[in-house]
């Protein structure tokens, strides 16, 4: 039985479903901005552009790096649900920072490269897929050495 004070999420991409549990709190990368998502939030369908999907869950928070995608939240009936149908999403702690960077400088290469509309259509989005890896880790990495410390 769902949980009426909470958002039942699913995380899905094209190869596997990544995150399926309750949040209490989504706030996710909207094609026209940054939207926070609770329980018993109206019906809507909306785009989301690369960037970070952050999900907050008993004061623990767990953020992804999105390339993109759409999300959906309804009323399943015992209360709010919400699936987030992703280019992919990477987990914070799965995301290697140096791979992440390399992406980006290739990606900006490829863009100063391109000879045409589509060529840097499609370097922009690597650029902007890459640059969301890197926020998400470098988040992770500094609210990790936050309590550490």
């Amino acid at each position: 039985m769902a949980n009426a004070h909470k958002v039942h999420l699913r995380i899905v991409t094209a190869e596997a479903q990544v995150y399926n549990s309750e949040a209490d709190l989504i706030i996710a990368p909207g094609g026209a901005g940054e939207l926070g998502i609770q329980a018993r939030h109206i019906p809507i369908v909306t785009t989301l552009k690369p960037g970070t999907l952050r999900i907050i869950q008993n004061n623990d928070e767990n953020i992804y790096a999105l390339a993109g995608g759409f999300l959906e939240v309804r009323d399943d009936g015992e209360g709010s649900a919400a699936i987030v149908l992703a280019g992919s999403a990477e987990s914070a702690e799965n995301i290697d920072l140096e791979r992440a960077e390399a992406a980006r400088a290739r990606a900006a290469q490829r863009l100063s490269e391109s000879q045409t509309e589509v060529d840097a259509a499609r370097a922009q989005a690597a650029l902007l897929r890459a640059a969301a890896r890197i926020r998400v880790a470098e988040l992770y990495r500094s609210r990790r050495s936050a309590v550490r410390g």
